[in-house]
């Protein structure tokens, strides 16, 4: 009895391993089937993603796996236009997540800003500095960053700053002018307005253009060229404008002159450094160099009228080659062998009248600008060779102002 017993019980335990086997294989595999499940649901989407205000988002900056597709959600609304936290639903099928977008605004206002001038009865706000300002939030507020006294006249510093709702600022710092009386007088442009260039040559509009102000120091002077077409030759109109803290503005017309270029400054200079090599040595001042010049134009150029007075190479070739012509041969073959030898040399013209037109150079040699002469006079006793301004205005004035310069134009000794 006691055998068959423990056959019997032999027999459940096989049948009872029999069936623990089965049910424990496919405990195993579910249980791997589950977490393979959930690392895949896990691993497919961030549950949160930032960005900044007004920047761009799509549904793969949730995607923590590149080549799993994913797309927002039919009913997710996305919008960068407002800071906050938002909902968004997120599909990677066979899964919909539920995310936050977080949009931020880290970034600080653009803000530029301009000097003032008023006076006590008209005490300026913090908007009034402002010349632009701009935020993504469109929400900017702007105000004095620190303590402004308006008791005392004079340069008061003043700080400006522009803070969005998101806390961030930017500081710039300006002037404010305070005068006793309001300033009514425009600023005034002076200088050489009109310029003669070359085809296919630059310009540079506001070299010799100089602004003063009864107030501002620091003016700029704006220049409308659009009508000036450096490609074909002609007369071309630029506008110079210049305006002050208090909006009062002056405005001049210039007159731009393209013309062909018969020679080349290689020509030109050629010919002056065969000149050069002749009449000046290393181991002279450049005032030597400069009345060695003189005396070499004064005796090898002869005097006969010419009509051609724009283009100053074709001026020096002629000059330097016929060795003849007028006072802007003089003028020209003078300023070509004045900048081969290195000496500091600009153009200056004679208020034209109808019967009356006169051209000659200024140079520095070091001690400020004097003038420069050469063409010979019927007045024998003149000699324009360094001459301060003062002694050639003595002289214009004694010969039928011979020497009447703009000095609106020309502002070399003022």
């Amino acid at each position: 009895m006691e055998n068959e017993a423990k056959v019997k019980n032999r027999k459940k335990y096989k049948k009872r391993n029999r069936l623990i086997i089965p049910i424990a294989t496919i405990a195993i595999v579910c249980a791997g089937v589950g977490a393979y499940f959930y690392y895949d649901y896990m691993n497919r989407v961030y549950a949160s993603c930032v960005v900044e205000l007004g920047g761009d988002v799509t549904a793969s900056d949730f995607s923590k796996n590149s080549s799993k597709d994913v797309q927002f959600t039919k009913d997710t609304v996305i919008s960068t236009d407002h800071t906050g936290i938002f909902q968004v639903g997120v599909e990677s099928a066979p899964y919909t997540y539920d995310c936050t977008l977080e949009v931020d605004d880290t970034v600080s206002p653009e803000l530029s800003v301009k000097e003032l001038t008023r006076t006590k009865a008209e005490i300026p706000a913090a908007t009034d500095f402002v010349d632009s300002v701009s935020d993504l939030s469109g929400e900017v507020t702007v105000y004095f960053g620190s303590g402004v006294s308006f008791d005392n006249y004079g340069d008061i510093p003043i700080t400006i700053v522009a803070e969005d709702a998101s806390g961030n600022c930017t500081k710039e710092d300006t002037v404010l002018h305070l005068v006793e009386e309001y300033d009514i007088e425009p600023p005034v442009i002076e200088g050489q307005l009109d310029k003669t260039v070359y085809v296919g040559q630059s310009v540079s509009y506001k070299n010799g253009v100089s602004v003063t102000d009864n107030v501002d120091d620091d003016i700029s002077v704006e220049v409308d060229s659009s009508q000036v077409n450096l490609d074909v030759p002609g007369e071309y109109n630029v506008i110079y404008t210049a305006t002050d803290s208090m909006g009062n503005m002056d405005l001049k017309e210039g007159v731009v002159t393209v013309i062909e270029q018969l020679y080349s400054e290689d020509e030109v200079y050629a010919l002056a450094d065969e000149v050069l090599s002749g009449i000046i040595t290393e181991d002279m001042s450049d005032y030597d160099k400069a009345h060695a010049i003189y005396v070499w134009v004064q005796g090898n150029i002869g005097y006969s009228e010419s009509t051609d007075r724009d283009d100053w190479l074709k001026g020096a070739y002629d000059g330097l080659k016929n060795r003849r012509g007028d006072c802007y041969t003089y003028f020209a073959v003078s300023k070509a062998l004045l900048t081969r030898a290195g000496i500091k040399n600009e153009d200056i013209e004679i208020i034209p009248t109808a019967t009356r037109h006169h051209y000659w150079n200024v140079i520095d040699c070091g001690e400020g600008w004097r003038h420069f002469d050469a063409t010979p006079r019927h007045d024998k006793s003149f000699k324009g060779f360094y001459l301060t301004d003062e002694e050639l205005m003595a002289y214009s004035n004694e010969h039928y102002r011979s020497h009447n310069y703009d000095r609106e134009i020309y502002t070399y000794f003022n």
